[in-house]
């Protein structure tokens, strides 16, 4: 008799578990005999720092080039934009002045927002615009406002130990990867949070 019970028991609280649980099911495939599972798992990067002190440093990139990235990304729509006007404008003079234009109006609009800037953040600034559009910053300046101007640009880029020329390698530079890093995770984090 204490059998059936206990057996009546397992039973009952076997059934409402059961109920309470929320089975997901996986799409699998069978290959010669092994059951492989499908499903799309996000790639994630293992990083590792050698002390605190180089992890600490990460965490400080990771803050400067969040902050700067949205400048980088504001420059290639304006450069897309610039490039879409320009090709519609005839007249060689007429570009010209549209040019002018422009940087009167980027200079307006961000001169204060980037004094601000400390010189790394700038140096990161200049890898980033190269990354988001595949020119030197020294190039941008060279093709839209002349060699003069670019050149003076980057005399001055040099006084505060910075370089427009400057490359966005992430293959060969440890910096770079870590720039590259730090965005993969937060288009990752961005795209999971909608």
């Amino acid at each position: 008799m204490r059998f059936f019970i206990l057996f009546a028991f397992i039973l009952l609280f076997n059934q409402s578990f059961c109920q309470d649980q929320q089975f997901n099911v996986i799409d699998f495939q069978v290959i010669d005999g092994d059951t492989i599972f499908v499903s799309n798992v996000p790639e994630i990067e293992v990083l590792s720092f050698k002390n605190q002190k180089e992890l600490s440093r990460y965490y400080i990139l990771k803050r400067r080039v969040l902050k700067v990235y949205p400048y980088a990304l504001a420059a290639k729509e304006k450069l897309e934009e610039i490039r879409n006007e320009l090709d519609s404008i005839p007249k060689r003079r007429q570009k010209k002045r549209y040019t002018k234009e422009v940087a009167k109006w980027v200079k307006e609009e961000y001169t204060e927002r980037l004094k601000n800037l400390t010189m790394s953040e700038g140096k990161i600034l200049v890898k980033l615009i190269y990354r988001e559009t595949r020119t030197t910053s020294y190039e941008i300046l060279k093709s839209y406002r002349g060699r003069f101007n670019a050149f003076f640009w980057q005399t001055m880029a040099k006084l505060w130990d910075n370089n427009l020329k400057t490359e966005y390698n992430p293959l060969n530079i440890r910096e770079d990867m870590l720039i590259e890093h730090i965005l993969i995770q937060e288009e990752i984090e961005a795209a999971l949070e909608e």
